[in-house]
């Protein structure tokens, strides 16, 4: 028993103790507000305290070169943040050999492919020859019924785009009829008449070193003219010499080729 009491004596002095304070604290209620309001105080303290010192973090030193390896340096001088890589699909390629890499703000387009710039492009074609009978170009009128060198060269034209006729310097039927299929097969006005648009399909351009129908009839327009060299049908060096000389009386180009110009010329006054 003598023990148990023992015990239990320091808590009921602990209780007597609590029950004071207690009583001396309902006696002081304005010490009691201001001591809550003091704790508060430095507890709100403490803890901001404490959110400054974890915001503010330790100034970097400088980079150094171990630190900036193959230009991994920004444009500030800070090496790249921890992580981050070069994508190699969004770098420009370096694999540029002979100069080939395009400029900046240019684009490959067709003249990149096939090497040629607009400033060294192949210049725009020339204008088409003038329509038949137009400019100093003047055509006979040959139909049914007429007769000459004229009317020869058309026979040998004929013969020389494969309707065979007989160069007996007569447009008869015969002539007439070949003229009209002629004219069918390109689509002209089968009129059996010879006149600018079928002379323009008809003639031949006739140069140095050919040979054929064409030729014969050249030669045969060449004589008219006083040009003689013979009709065999060989564009040898006396032909050549020959035309260069009627182009030239003519005020042709001297060529030696007789083009539409210079058959409308041999033509016009044969």
């Amino acid at each position: 028993m003598a023990t148990a009491s023992h015990r239990a004596a320091p808590a009921r002095r602990r209780s007597r103790g609590c029950r004071r304070l207690l009583k001396w604290l309902r006696r002081r209620p304005l010490l009691i507000g201001v001591t809550v309001i003091a704790l508060i105080t430095v507890t709100a303290s403490a803890y901001q305290n404490a959110e400054g010192r974890a915001s503010i973090t330790p100034p970097q030193a400088a980079p150094t070169a171990s630190d900036c390896v193959d230009g991994g340096c920004s444009a500030d001088g800070m090496p790249p943040p921890a992580g981050s890589t070069k994508d190699p699909a969004l770098e420009p390629s370096t694999d540029c050999e002979g100069g080939d890499c395009p400029q900046p703000g240019s684009e490959a387009g067709p003249e990149a492919e096939t090497g040629t710039s607009p400033a060294t492009a192949d210049p725009a074609p020339a204008p088409a020859a003038p329509l038949t009978g137009a400019g100093r170009r003047t055509w006979p009128l040959v139909k049914s019924g007429s007769q000459g060198d004229t009317v020869a060269a058309v026979q040998l034209l004929l013969t020389a785009h494969g309707y065979r006729t007989d160069t007996d310097t007569a447009f008869g039927p015969a002539t007439t009829a070949q003229v009209r299929s002629f004219q069918r097969d390109r689509s002209l006005d089968d009129d059996g008449i010879v006149g600018p648009d079928t002379w323009h399909a008809l003639v031949i351009t006739a140069r140095p070193g050919g040979h054929g129908p064409a030729v014969t009839a050249v030669q045969r327009l060449l004589a008219v003219h006083g040009h003689p060299v013979g009709n065999d049908g060989i564009f040898n060096t006396p032909t050549v010499e020959a035309v260069g000389a009627f182009q030239e009386e003519h005020h042709l180009a001297k060529d030696s080729v007789v083009g539409p110009d210079t058959w409308a010329a041999l033509l016009s006054q044969a």
